[in-house]
């Protein structure tokens, strides 16, 4: 989470075991589920790698800001772009809707390596502090010489959440727009601190996904009945 240790801490227990409950009832399911199911758990742990980045800056660690930092910037540069496209096109029943999201995935392997690669080539290109109480991870991308950083944000968030706001299920589109709400107002109100910000409200979002599997073993217990 973007505001201390102990608050992202404590997001990442609530969403770890959020997570391993709907990898259960996925997995009772219908395994293609499980890839979606899991979001929560994997929010859950990237919130703990933010921990750990806040414990290195108070602690003026700077191996543990830059090993944990890599980590936070594996999954919110190039993780989230290829994981939710791709889960959703697993469970996605639409032929015409399963292909975009297939597309969108292939998309977001491409710009996600771009994206977070050079990181790991040169520790210069990324580097953290803290604004107003929150994380900043002042980044240099390779597609800054070609065009607004605004503009890559906005790639990264129509890969992201159109897959889920064309869906057919009604609820993943709920989901898309609420992401896409956290987006805007992460951009508008905490832009200093865009990134920790946006994914601190997708983790949060993502206990809706809790629910979403809570559905879905109804909807088997009704299919049995």
């Amino acid at each position: 989470m973007c505001f201390s240790a102990e608050a992202s801490f404590t997001a990442s227990a609530l969403l770890i075991s959020t997570g391993l409950y709907c990898l259960r009832t996925a997995k009772a399911k219908t395994r293609m589920y499980l890839p979606f199911a899991a979001i929560p758990l994997v929010f859950g742990i990237q919130q703990a790698l933010e921990g750990f980045v806040w414990i290195g800056t108070n602690s003026d660690s700077k191996n543990l800001v830059q090993l944990s930092s890599l980590g936070f910037l594996f999954f919110s540069h190039c993780f989230w772009l290829f994981w939710t496209p791709m889960s959703v096109s697993l469970i996605e029943e639409d032929a015409s809707i399963k292909n975009i999201c297939r597309f969108a995935a292939v998309i977001g392997v491409i710009f996600g390596t771009l994206l977070y690669i050079p990181f790991l080539i040169n520790e210069q290109w990324f580097s953290v502090a803290t604004q107003y109480g929150s994380i900043k991870y002042q980044t240099i991308l390779i597609f800054d010489a070609f065009m607004p950083r605004n503009m890559s944000r906005l790639i990264y968030a129509c890969i992201t959440v159109i897959p889920l706001l064309i869906a057919s299920e009604a609820k993943l589109k709920v989901l898309g727009g609420l992401l896409f709400c956290s987006f805007a107002f992460s951009y508008i109100v905490f832009e200093y601190a865009f990134v920790s910000i946006w994914c601190f409200w997708a983790a949060l979002l993502s206990v809706y996904i809790g629910y979403i599997t809570y559905c879905l073993s109804k909807q088997e217990i009704k299919s049995v009945l």
